[in-house]
């Protein structure tokens, strides 16, 4: 699941995984990622991004519920952001498990820089046409401060090169956020930045995936995906 990084900023493909079913040694790790629950309302259309944003009352306690789920195939690995909105479904279900979840901050959300907990009207108030730059060109049009498009890639792909490594013929589960997840998929399916951008999960989602270590990936199951809340135009 080797990568070069050549392809992480948004001109050019990812470096994909190899899908070809050959023969192999080894068996795959099969990985349910998890996006954290609903965030509070003020957080709601915001980029929050790598920051701390606290969950809402429903969203806690779906989280509790997802937990409870997930555990009745249980993983036998538990990965999860440091990050409390993540953190607290995976050690809610390491529970559940009798595991101890392990906190990767490779898993943490895209850092939004001087856009963090700002809205789209708040940015575009103080630096027209920056989110419209941004969906043209993740890469050149990151937030100011923040991490770029490439600086995720290159911080989530190792992580997930480690994960076929280390789990071969297990079950894991990583609890993590839109983005994280945004660019695993992406990284399995190939796509470019700018499409990726419309293929984000909502809060819950459990998207599964098989991963070898010799670099062939999966992608078994996905829910509906969509464009950020926060990067959504407003009527």
């Amino acid at each position: 699941m080797s990568h070069d990084g050549g392809g992480a900023g948004d001109r050019a493909a990812p470096a994909r995984m190899d899908n070809r079913m050959s023969a192999s040694s080894a068996e795959p790790v099969h990985v349910r990622f998890v996006r954290h629950g609903e965030v509070a309302e003020r957080h709601k259309g915001t980029f929050y991004g790598g920051a701390e944003a606290d969950l809402s009352e429903a969203g806690h306690a779906a989280s509790l519920a997802l937990a409870e789920r997930l555990a009745q195939d249980p993983p036998h690995l538990i990965v999860a952001s440091p990050l409390t909105r993540a953190r607290m479904l995976a050690e809610e279900l390491a529970r559940h498990c009798g595991l101890q979840a392990e906190i990767d901050p490779a898993w943490t959300e895209l850092d939004r820089g001087d856009w963090t907990h700002l809205r789209r009207a708040e940015i575009e108030d103080k630096t027209p046409g920056a989110i419209d730059r941004y969906l043209a060109d993740p890469e050149a049009g990151a937030a100011p401060g923040g991490e770029r498009e490439s600086d995720l890639c290159h911080r989530v792909w190792p992580a997930l090169d480690a994960l076929a490594v280390r789990a071969p013929g297990k079950r894991a589960v990583v609890v993590a956020h839109g983005h994280v997840i945004r660019v695993v998929m992406r990284r399995l399916c190939g796509w470019g930045a700018v499409e990726s951008l419309s293929r984000f999960v909502p809060y819950h989602a459990v998207v599964s995936a098989r991963l070898w270590v010799d670099g062939r990936g999966e992608l078994i199951d996905s829910p509906a995906t969509d464009m950020p809340e926060a990067l959504r135009r407003r009527p």
